[in-house]
């Protein structure tokens, strides 16, 4: 049986027609959290892997598969795009919109 993460990675493998290759990487830039790189063949999914003994890259793996569902191919996730992208539904008073 495939992890779920592992059969996310497969159903958008196959919606996009292309093969995605997940590697961790440490960065010297703390707010970077994951990029992804098209490269000849394949889409290169990197995430941020730096906490041992905690699954931190599973959240951020799975904010990059939706921003490939969205079509990007191209792109750096920082920190602040999830707080932004987090925002309750209450976050506005009604004066503000």
């Amino acid at each position: 049986m495939l992890h779920p993460l592992e059969s996310q990675v497969r159903e958008v493998e196959h919606a996009i027609g292309e093969r995605i290759v997940l590697r961790g990487v440490k960065t010297p830039d703390p707010s970077v959290r994951g990029r992804l790189s098209s490269r000849p063949g394949y889409l290169l999914l990197e995430y941020r892997d730096e906490t041992a003994g905690y699954f931190w890259d599973c959240d951020i793996i799975r904010e990059l598969l939706a921003l490939v569902r969205q079509g990007q191919r191209d792109f750096v996730l920082y920190d602040w795009d999830a707080l932004f992208a987090q925002l309750p539904d209450d976050a506005f008073n009604e004066t503000d919109k």
